[in-house]
């Protein structure tokens, strides 16, 4: 069996983030990975953090490292780590560039990496919200869903009511970057009395959760 053949570059590490673009929606935390890799047998301690830096203005997310260091040693060549960002419901509809350096301090090399983190959402809305109908009628409403800054996927909605009591139609509904709003009919059918529908709208990961109220009113 041959020699094996001698490194031609330096001591040196690779440093990876995954994904390098990702859409997160207000209300929602994201996951992120990183990889560093030896090159020509670099072995040590190599820290590592990430940042939010562009835009300047980063109010209304929040970074969270589940890892801070990756040990690589001979039987070692490499290792990873992650960490979650959260937008909460008042974060800045754009995009953000994560920032990623890792470094090694015994030899002083340092390298970095950036991500872009689309933050977007969805509203929902009724219309009319309050509606008053004779008894035997139905009553109607249409509830719209509305994507924003690129928002996409499917989204469930659910309602407070027996199926035989209020339909809600099409559901589920998808955005995508040309189908941007989506509206459907609620169709309920009371006896009497005042009731209120609660509607709520989520998408498949399951947050945000978007809701709105239609009062009917039979007389």
């Amino acid at each position: 069996m041959g020699a094996q053949a001698a490194c031609t570059k330096k001591q040196d590490f690779t440093l990876t983030v995954s994904p390098t673009i990702a859409s997160l929606a207000r209300g929602s935390t994201g996951a992120f990975g990183i990889t560093i890799a030896s090159v020509c047998g670099l072995t040590g301690d190599i820290g590592w953090g990430v940042a939010l830096t562009s835009p300047s203005s980063t109010t209304g997310l929040a970074i969270h490292q589940n890892t801070y260091h990756v040990l690589l040693s001979s039987t070692h060549t490499s290792g990873g780590g992650s960490f979650t960002v959260s937008a909460s419901q008042t974060a800045a509809l754009t995009t953000y560039t994560l920032t990623v350096t890792a470094r090694d301090t015994t030899l002083g090399l340092a390298h970095s990496v950036t991500a872009s983190l689309i933050i977007d959402d969805f509203t929902l809305t009724a219309n009319p919200t309050s509606v008053k109908v004779a008894t035997g009628q139905t009553a109607f409403s249409t509830i719209t869903v509305t994507g924003e800054n690129g928002f996409s996927g499917t989204i469930n909605y659910s309602f407070n009511e027996p199926s035989y009591v209020c339909n809600l139609q099409p559901d589920p509904v998808s955005l995508s970057s040309t189908n941007t709003s989506i509206s459907s009919t609620l169709s309920c059918n009371f006896s009497s009395g005042t009731n209120t529908v609660n509607i709520s709208a989520a998408p498949n990961s399951g947050s945000p959760i978007r809701s709105v109220t239609v009062t009917i009113t039979v007389s």
